[in-house]
């Protein structure tokens, strides 16, 4: 199960690289639309920042999520899949697949069993 959660964590934040593509274009909308071009310009550049921020937050934390304590691994993959909500302000609906992804793969964190987190292995190579 807790593999799943990995590859789940993973392939959000690949599926969310569009999201910040798209979050780029908007925030580039933003200041032509607003009134005021540095106020309309900051808060699209905020939902930028935490797009590409939770993207690669999503796929290290992803790999690492057997290393790292399950309350850490847990917490981090629902704090990306807010950030990813946030997206949603701005009509970019491509962050909302990559939230829940991270929102399944975070409860999938908290219920696995705590005996998945400490069986990591290092493998030797015989000759």
């Amino acid at each position: 199960m807790l593999n799943f959660a990995m590859v789940l964590m993973i392939c959000g934040g690949i599926f969310a690289l569009p999201a910040v593509m798209c979050s780029g274009m908007c925030s580039g909308i933003g200041s032509l639309a607003a009134e005021s071009g540095a106020q309309g310009q900051g808060i699209w550049d905020v939902f930028l920042y935490l797009a590409i921020g939770s993207s690669l937050g999503s796929i290290i934390v992803g790999a690492m999520v057997k290393k790292l304590k399950k309350a850490t691994s847990g917490i981090a993959a629902f704090i990306f899949a807010v950030c990813f909500t946030g997206l949603l302000l701005q009509g970019n609906m491509m962050g909302l697949v990559s939230a829940i992804m991270l929102v399944v793969a975070g409860i999938m964190i908290f219920v696995a069993p705590a005996e998945q987190f400490k069986n990591i292995q290092k493998v030797q190579v015989s000759e």
